[in-house]
């Protein structure tokens, strides 16, 4: 009798721990989920430790509900929220009214996908720089052609050169993208959980707040090359994660059966500060 109940115990908690999901990496400046975010029409709130919000731009992107589908990953995840841009000018982020993210080491996450192809003459993702626009420190994304993610960096009071990230965005597949600095050592790009570039870092300063945020351009005066694409989750942390810690951070948000293929749940875990 002992020992049933003892295999019943273990397979217990190997149940719990198949199906739960790991919790997110603490301390993250911003935190944006669309599944958590009660002034949805006008505002993105920051669930992170820099507080406040992003305001809607001209007007805000389209709060939608679908499926999440992760083929790398094995995730396909029905009833999530995401925001998705119908049409230029439709970004989150107003100059001069946004949370302020002082970095020297920084990560940056998404969980996103390309819904199509460039609304005017230029296809942006995201950027989060210090006012003035193209000031002294930096990170700008924008789509280089159709599929290929670019980012260009401003550092050290000016702007510097980048090679090409290696991500690619596939119309209408979903992706978590992390793109990870080392200050003065790397820049290291992950999509999906796994590396797929390195190039020399730069200098970062935290008293260069990055403070003129946007999501879905690379800045808000540049709104009207807006991302045709949706974004479910966005991370801004002060800290180089790991690729074990990125993981982490996809588990968080999906717990994936993998060994008998039974549904993905969406898990409702919150970071706590």
């Amino acid at each position: 009798m002992r020992r049933i109940v003892l295999v019943f115990g273990t397979i217990f908690f190997l149940s719990l721990f198949c199906t739960v999901a790991s919790a997110v990496v603490p301390g993250a400046l911003l935190y944006l989920d669309a599944s958590d975010n009660p002034g949805h029409k006008k505002s993105w709130k920051n669930l992170g430790k820099a507080e406040g919000e992003l305001l809607a731009a001209d007007e805000a992107p389209v709060l939608e509900e679908g499926k999440i589908e992760i083929p790398a990953l094995g995730i396909s995840e029905a009833n999530v929220k995401y925001y998705t841009t119908k049409k230029s000018l439709q970004t989150f982020g107003v100059e001069g009214k946004n949370p302020e993210l002082p970095v020297e080491d920084w990560t940056l996450e998404f969980l996103c996908k390309r819904n199509g192809g460039l609304f005017k003459e230029e296809h942006h993702f995201a950027g989060f720089q210090n006012i003035p626009r193209e000031g002294k420190q930096g990170i700008r994304l924008w789509m280089e052609g159709e599929e290929k993610l670019g980012m260009s960096i401003h550092a050290g009071g000016g702007k510097q050169g980048v090679q090409p990230l290696n991500i690619k965005l596939e119309e209408g597949i979903w992706t978590w993208i992390a793109v990870v600095g080392t200050n003065k050592k790397s820049i290291v790009a992950y999509q999906d959980g796994k590396q797929v570039s390195k190039q020399p870092g730069f200098e970062f300063q935290k008293k260069w707040v990055l403070n003129d945020i946007s999501i879905g351009a690379n800045s808000h005066s540049e709104r009207r090359r807006t991302f045709n694409g949706s974004f479910a989750i966005v991370r801004v942390y002060d800290k180089a994660l790991t690729e074990a810690q990125i993981n982490e951070n996809i588990g968080s948000a999906f717990a994936v059966e993998a060994t008998d293929k039974l549904p993905t749940t969406w898990a409702r875990v919150k970071e706590q500060f």
